[in-house]
């Protein structure tokens, strides 16, 4: 006996295993966008008449190697920035993955729980419980499986209405029919509820990415200048490239021959360290190229100021206008934890010292900006903004809101410190649902590439060629009167009856357990 259930546990593992790896492919290869439909099967399989218990345990296996798959460049990313060796740093991401997986056992653990006490509609607890605890639970690199379905264009259109975590609860949802009409060897009311939800979001979808096609297709283009530089990550400020200055890096020159194909608009992505606001030679550089160009430049940099009698220093993204002067700057707005500031920690001495010894000049110190910023230019209306802040549907969707018509988001990363990973891909799809949630064009520009146009359909229009330098005219389709979505204007709904239906189900279940164990007790004499 104990034999048998020593078996039957393993093979509950390796459903649990099954399910992460599953899940986990989806984020690696816009191509595999089916198995995250079917990714919670196998584990919902595996928690089926487990204890609470065995069920955090299985949910954390599946949790563990879901997130070992989607971030395995978490090695590389340690060893570029610290330059330690593959060992340590692959210790270091196994403990990222560790705590991460708990996430999922925490889902599982709810998921088990409450499926003791609610006796209908137990095909919605699983989508409830994932979309709720996936948003809440912390993590260093923020992440939505909805994100991983850039290859499915039809699934994303819901996204204008409810935003990511509206498709990861379809995911979920997905998952959960096929384990409930298998239970019950047939489908049942909720069953058949849960599937009309199912065929309405498929609907929508081909109704939708009709209709953003037909109208795409009609639309005038601007052609935007991309500049790939495909420069190594560097703790330290870089030097600059051999045969270039700081004046007159190669950017300068691959902007020369854009503009000379025509472009309306050149776009440079993150960079370390370019010296435009320290150095009044190399503002004075850019503005005689650009002005020669005769084309508005967006790019990166680092700018310090003196406010209040106290140096800042900001992660900044500037716009130069065709004259090359320049027009405006936006500050970035959500920091990276770690790398622009230390969480919890930033502000006691002696834990800063030792954090500032081990991240070294990585550690910038970098002041957050104060908000959104829209640049018109180039007959467009340009949202800029930089690295991580794509990942934050609700803040992007801020910076677009009720008044979006002709808003082109522009983002700027430097990805190569992940190595030549799939975390550029994912980087861009995430962009991809930021087009879709609010009904706009995002331009991507990534230092080493896949840099990317994404159309408010979720199509992307381009994708260049990742881990190679180089320059890219981009027609980009372009309506000044289009933009926005019932998402953008409302980021915050969707997730807020999420939470109170999946709390509200907690306490009726805690009430229930309450009321129960009160009429267990026995009787005092």
């Amino acid at each position: 006996m104990t034999a048998y259930r020593s078996n039957a546990m393993v093979s509950r593992a390796v459903l649990a295993l099954l399910s992460g790896l599953l899940l986990g492919l989806s984020t690696l290869d816009s191509r595999l966008y089916l198995t995250g439909w079917i990714g919670f099967l196998p584990l919902l399989l595996a928690l089926e008449g487990r204890s609470l218990r065995q069920s955090y345990l299985l949910g954390m296996l599946t949790g563990i190697v879901f997130w070992a798959a989607a971030s395995y460049w978490l090695a590389d990313f340690i060893v570029n920035l610290k330059g330690y060796p593959r060992l340590p740093s692959t210790l270091l991401a196994a403990l990222f993955w560790v705590y991460a997986g708990q996430g999922f056992g925490l889902v599982a653990l709810a998921y088990q729980w409450l499926r003791q006490w609610l006796r209908t509609g137990q095909v919605f607890i699983l989508p409830l419980a994932f979309v709720a605890g996936f948003s809440l639970y912390p993590v260093l690199f923020r992440f939505r499986l909805g994100e991983a379905q850039t290859g499915f264009p039809l699934a994303l259109q819901g996204a204008d209405l409810v935003g990511a975590y509206g498709i990861d609860f379809m995911l979920a949802l997905a998952s959960a029919v096929l384990f409930f009409c298998w239970r019950r060897r047939g489908v049942g009311p909720w069953e058949l509820l849960a599937l009309g939800l199912l065929s309405g979001w498929f609907g929508y979808g081909a109704l939708a990415l009709h209709r953003w096609d037909a109208a795409i297709a009609e639309w005038p283009h601007k052609r935007i200048g991309i500049v790939q530089p495909n420069d190594p990550p560097s703790i330290d400020i870089p030097p600059p490239e051999p045969g270039y200055s700081r004046a007159l890096p190669p950017e300068l020159e691959m902007t020369g021959r854009l503009a000379a194909a025509g472009a309306e608009l050149v776009v440079w992505p993150e960079a370390r360290y370019k010296g435009y606001f320290d150095q009044r030679a190399v503002r004075d550089a850019y503005e005689y190229s650009i002005g020669k160009h005769g084309v508005p430049l967006l790019f990166h940099d680092l700018e310090r100021r003196q406010e209040a009698g106290r140096w800042r220093q900001y992660n900044a993204a500037a716009l130069l206008d065709a004259t090359g002067r320049l027009q405006s700057t936006y500050h970035k707005v959500k920091l990276f934890a770690f790398g622009e500031y230390t969480p919890l920690v930033g502000e006691l001495p002696l834990v800063r010292k030792w954090v500032r010894g081990y991240f070294g000049d990585f550690l910038a110190d970098i002041t957050p900006g104060e908000g959104h910023e829209v640049w018109p230019t180039a007959g467009m209306r340009l949202v800029p903004k930089i690295c991580y802040e794509s990942a934050f549907p609700e803040f992007m969707a801020g910076a677009i809101g009720a008044d979006a018509a002709g808003k082109v988001i522009v983002i700027l990363s430097q990805d190569s410190w992940f190595g030549r990973s799939r975390q550029p891909y994912q980087h861009l799809w995430q962009s991809a649902l930021r087009a879709v949630e609010n009904r706009v064009p995002v331009v991507h520009a990534i230092n080493g590439g896949p840099s990317g146009v994404i159309l408010p359909s979720g199509r992307i229009a381009f994708q260049s060629r990742p881990f190679v330098r180089g320059e890219h005219l981009v027609a980009v389709p372009y309506a000044e009167s289009s933009g926005g979505s019932f998402y953008a204007r409302h980021p915050y709904l969707f997730i807020t009856v999420i939470y109170a239906l999946f709390g509200g189900l907690l306490l009726w279940s805690l009430l229930a357990w309450r009321r129960e164990a009160r009429l267990a007790a026995p009787a005092r004499p």
